[in-house]
């Protein structure tokens, strides 16, 4: 009889434990996704605050929520209003449910709220067109070296090239009049001394002749 009563209590204390496990009552409030592309956070709304809030984010079980893969999870205080914020995460484009629970982990009691994310396709990057002429460098070139003379046909109007070292060095005008007049001097001055000579010969001739003596 005693082993009977036993039983019977044991069955009935788990009975009611499955029941209210079953029965348990998801925590007053929402629970809602901002989401922007492929990254969101998850806004805790509940209408009181809680020392601890489990949750958890799945990918999609159409038959049951908490079978789905999990990809972010985690546990933390509300403020004083029960406000909790989590994210902000990114993941691939797809299906998604996340549960919200007093407890943690998240059972069956949960708040549970399905999400898509769509991922906007990326815009091509346009090709940068160049404005305007091109400028050439500009600065002051280092000395150096030889200067080059303008050269070319296109040159700036008016520029007038500086001689180069091809052109021979023109000889002094005046340096041929002085070897001209030099010349001439020298010739007046011997024909001078010639002069000079021969004029006491000619006396000395003069005076030797017989016929003049008489």
């Amino acid at each position: 009889m005693r082993l009977r009563a036993f039983s019977l209590l044991g069955g009935l204390l788990l009975s009611g434990l499955l029941t209210t496990t079953a029965f348990a009552a998801a925590p007053a409030g929402k629970v809602t996704i901002d989401a922007n592309g492929c990254t969101f956070r998850v806004m805790i709304d509940l209408e009181q605050a809680h020392d601890l809030v489990g949750w958890k984010v799945k990918v999609y079980d159409a038959a049951n929520w908490n079978e789905g893969l999990t990809l972010f999870k985690g546990s933390g205080p509300t403020d004083a209003n029960g406000d909790m914020v989590v994210g902000p995460f990114t993941a691939p484009e797809g299906h998604y449910n996340v549960a919200v629970d007093d407890e943690y982990p998240p059972d069956g009691s949960s708040i549970v709220v399905d999400f898509t994310l769509s991922c906007p396709a990326a815009a091509p990057q346009p090709t940068p067109t160049p404005a305007g002429n091109e400028q050439g460098a500009q600065g002051t070139p280092p000395p150096g070296g030889a200067e080059l003379g303008a050269s070319g046909t296109g040159g700036v109007k008016g520029l007038t090239p500086p001689p180069t070292n091809t052109v021979a060095a023109r000889t002094d005008p005046g340096s041929g009049d002085r070897l001209v007049v030099l010349a001439l001097v020298g010739l007046l001055a011997g024909s001078v001394l010639v002069l000079t000579i021969a004029q006491p010969a000619r006396v000395r001739a003069r005076s030797t002749d017989p016929r003049r003596r008489r």
